[in-house]
């Protein structure tokens, strides 16, 4: 009887199992040979399986204008090229809300531009050897737009985004030909830029797209670096700054390093605090975009029953690039402890979708990332977590290679 029982068991156990492989439906039914019938059979795909796997998908979207949308981009397969497709998808999936779910949208042809926003608008930080001239410039419009305003004809891009997060986002959308042209802020492969060089002179660059094949990057001058880019290969390290009698813990990734395990650096780090004389402790999370919120879990605990539980000896670094487990950790920092925080309203939202999935369209292959749980982490239901102090990341701290984040905490953080 006991093992009739077991027997029953396995098979229970197996056909869940099997059930939950089976979530995702074959793509087989929906390959197809010519070009219009290959796109829309993705889109039907699209329609059928997203709401089967997302763990709410209707939550903001109501399902009809969800239906509607893809409806209206089905009639236009025709019209449209290849491209134009692939955004509008990623427009109507975007539109969810959700910034865990969407689609990516590539660009073999792109303006050679690696773009970055700080608090005094947007900046070349990168470019090709033929633009050397534009390291470190502003752009003040693009095509005779003001450049913040193009940027937020993108938003639909980045439905779903907080105004921090669209910042740290929209940079990657803004030199690729297609999506401009597909929101109307360009008619042609070339643009014009209106920029504020470093020198102070303003002056206007044609520029034409080129393969990622093709790009070779300007020579960058060496300059200072802050503290807290100094270990860009590390997910987790410190650092003993004697003078101020601070130790500062730089929390880039919420991921395992091969070579250290997290819970070996815990320990590591504990018995270095235990053996110095230690007036503040800082953990930076703002360049943290997520992985596995439960990995410094164990360090919370230990920081929440230490001596640093209290005013004036915790601080909590939070930015735009704060995002997902990250905003979990720091939500915990914020309900766990005394911590103060400092820096900028962070891009994730402390109540929000994750838990990421995927699964590719038949015919395009284009992935479709969806959210699989909801996590509720405050009774107020807020798009951000703000820090107790605003230091907003400037372009001057950038180019002096300073941080005003922990020289606040340093000489006011008391």
């Amino acid at each position: 009887m006991k093992q009739l029982k077991l027997v029953l068991l396995l098979i229970v156990v197996l056909m869940i199992s099997l059930a939950g492989c089976s979530s995702i439906p074959s793509t087989k039914p929906y390959l197809a040979q010519d070009r219009d019938t290959r796109w829309l059979n993705d889109i039907t795909y699209l329609e059928k399986t997203l709401p089967k796997v997302h763990k709410d998908l209707y939550f903001h979207l109501p399902e009809q204008a969800f239906q509607q949308q893809l409806a209206e981009l089905k009639k236009k397969v025709p019209a449209y090229t290849d491209e134009q497709i692939a955004i509008a998808l990623s427009v109507i999936v975007a539109g969810v809300g959700d910034t865990h779910t969407g689609s990516s949208i590539g660009s073999e042809y792109r303006y050679p531009l690696e773009l970055h926003w700080f608090a005094e608008g947007i900046y070349i930080t990168g470019t090709s050897k033929e633009y050397a001239k534009l390291l470190d410039a502003r752009i003040i419009t693009l095509n005779g737009k003001k450049i913040e305003e193009a940027a937020n004809t993108l938003k639909p891009i980045l439905a779903g985004a907080n105004e921090s997060w669209f910042k740290t986002q929209v940079i990657y959308y803004l030199p690729m030909p297609g999506v401009l042209k597909y929101f109307g802020l360009s008619t042609s492969d070339e643009i014009e830029l209106g920029v504020e060089l470093k020198d102070g002179q303003t002056q206007t660059v044609q520029m034409k797209p080129i393969s990622y094949k093709d790009y070779v990057a300007a020579e960058q001058p060496a300059g200072p670096v802050p503290l807290y880019r100094s270990h860009p290969d590390e997910n987790y390290w410190y650092e003993y700054l004697k003078d101020e009698k601070t130790v500062y813990l730089n929390y880039s990734s919420c991921s395992e390093m091969r070579d250290k395990p997290f819970e070996i650096f815990d320990k590591e780090f504990w018995d270095f605090v235990q053996s110095h004389e230690v007036n503040k402790l800082v953990i930076d999370l703002r360049q943290n975009r997520g992985g596995i919120s439960t990995i410094l879990d164990p360090l919370i605990k230990e920081v929440k029953k230490s001596s640093f539980n209290q005013q004036g000896k915790l601080y909590v670094i939070i930015g735009k690039d704060t995002f997902s487990s990250a905003v979990l950790n720091a939500v915990r920092f914020k309900k766990d402890t005394k911590a103060y925080f400092v820096g900028e309203a962070t891009g994730g939202e402390p109540n929000h979708y994750g838990e990421v999935k995927q699964f590719k369209l038949p015919n395009s292959e284009i992935t479709i990332r969806y959210s699989t749980k909801y996590f509720h982490w405050l009774d107020e239901d807020v798009d951000t977590l703000k820090p107790d102090q605003v230091i907003e990341e400037s372009f001057a701290a950038y180019q002096a290679g300073t941080d005003p984040a922990m020289e606040w905490i340093a000489t006011k953080g008391t």
